[in-house]
């Protein structure tokens, strides 16, 4: 991993310190840009090439859910890994980021294990833009503790899926523990994926608006037996 380039943002020194000795300690080699404030991040995200971010949630003016948002929806940065720091634990901002796009949450005081354990995960994880995806027409089934789902497939790749669900059934919760199963319309079939409910929003293509899209993240790593068999139903899709 030598070579990595990672920006690190917060309004503290002490903080920014300390994630870079973190980082540092654990990553020969790696380059740590850092900024103070939200003034010309933008700019120097499309300037520059980053690995990873770091990223203060209420960092002064540019907070970090306006950035996380840009980023998304930016051509180019997109597939950014992001993690957002904040001292909030309430469920609600931990589900607005993971909304807007978050890839881990960092919750202030945090120790060093933490941090490296965080960027490990993230760096390990197949990239955004090389990790393939595939277009599928088929159906999925979402179980969770209470219920079972079933919807129409939209897309699937190795990290997750992305699907679509009436909006008339009982709606599972962001974060929510799920098995997914798909099966295709020429009958390729997978079971029992574990994985977490992401996000999940109004389809305002359909016109009826009765329809909801919902994110699936698989967990990873996935056991052994299920990864083979997942890769065996992607390879088919090829």
């Amino acid at each position: 991993m030598n070579k990595l380039k990672v920006l690190v943002a917060d309004s503290t020194a002490s903080v920014r310190q300390f994630i870079k000795y973190a980082l540092e300690d654990h990553f020969p080699g790696i380059v740590i840009e850092m900024a103070n404030n939200g003034k010309n991040i933008q700019q120097r995200l499309e300037s520059s090439s980053f690995d990873l971010i770091l990223y203060e949630k209420e960092m002064p003016l540019l907070d970090g859910a306006t950035l996380l948002e840009w980023i998304r929806q930016h051509e180019t940065l997109k597939p950014l890994p992001f993690i957002m720091m904040s001292p909030a634990t309430d469920e609600e901002s931990l589900k607005k980021v993971i909304h807007l796009g978050a890839d881990s949450y960092l919750v202030k005081p945090f120790k060093a294990e933490s941090v490296v354990s965080k960027v490990t995960s993230l760096l390990n994880k197949p990239n955004r833009k090389t990790s393939e995806r595939y277009r599928a027409d088929g159906e999925i089934s979402i179980r969770t503790s209470t219920q079972g789902i079933k919807g129409k497939l939209l897309e699937i790749g190795a990290g997750g899926l992305t699907g679509v669900i009436d909006r008339q059934e009982q709606l599972p919760h962001i974060l929510e523990k799920v098995e997914a199963g798909i099966l295709t319309l020429n009958k390729n079939r997978i079971d029992g994926i574990p994985g977490v409910i992401v996000r999940m929003e109004a389809v305002e293509a359909i016109p009826d608006i009765r329809h909801i899209a919902i994110v699936v993240r698989f967990i990873d790593p996935l056991v052994p037996e299920k990864k083979k068999e997942l890769e065996g139903f992607l390879s088919a899709l090829s």
